[in-house]
């Protein structure tokens, strides 16, 4: 029985991982600018800042959840700032030369990928959002998960969160790695399709926080 909360969290964390966001993306240009090696640096730290965000969203679920309804400006900047990044990838990113940006980014040392894996992950109010509503559903139907429950239980949910976050990239990584590997201008257009996919997801958000 125990088990089933290391299952439970590696499949809610990768529903959550899948969807393309900032960490995704990060993960994706480094794998192609550099390798895979140094991609899996931004992987794992955004395992660590994604099981923070779980362990945050398990002992404020209810205070959080009145506190974005309340301030739905959260959501506004959340819709800006993937529209102006796929503005970016779109426009400006696909014109770059990409020897310029890989000698560019040789000189960086993996901390700062740590670094940038970490922060993505961390500074992502709708994983909050997310990880509300995949505790609140999994306390309803499938078993208790509170911060009351054995440190045995949460230790395995935990790291389970942490394995489907860090699976999924690795696998966005070996993606970006294949692209990289195939002829240039594949690159430009993988920014485009990132550019679009951005703009798209804001447009969409943005419908339903009208509509809301």
């Amino acid at each position: 029985m125990i088990i089933l909360y290391l299952f439970i969290g590696t499949i809610i964390a990768i529903i959550g991982a899948v969807p393309i966001g900032a960490v995704n993306l990060a993960v994706i240009n480094t794998s192609i600018k550099e390798n895979i090696k140094k991609a899996s640096y931004v992987a794992l730290a955004a395992g660590i800042g994604e099981v923070l965000l779980a362990l945050f969203a398990l002992h404020c679920s209810m205070e959080l959840s009145d506190f974005f309804q309340e301030n739905r400006w959260i959501q506004v900047a959340f819709i800006t700032l993937f529209f102006s990044i796929g503005i970016y990838f779109m426009v400006i990113k696909s014109k770059e030369n990409n020897t310029k940006t890989k000698s560019k980014y040789k000189t960086k040392l993996p901390k700062s990928k740590f670094l940038t894996g970490f922060s993505l992950a961390l500074l992502n109010p709708p994983v909050v959002i997310y990880w509300i509503i995949a505790i609140s559903l999994t306390n309803k139907y499938i078993f208790e998960l509170t911060a009351q429950n054995p440190i045995s239980s949460l230790a395995l949910f935990f790291l389970g969160i942490y394995l489907g976050k860090i699976t999924t990239l690795y696998f966005y990584g070996k993606w970006g790695n294949k692209m990289s590997q195939k002829q240039e201008g594949s690159k430009t257009k993988l920014h485009r399709i990132i550019g679009i996919a951005l703009i798209t997801i804001s447009f969409f958000q943005g419908i339903k926080f009208i509509i809301d």
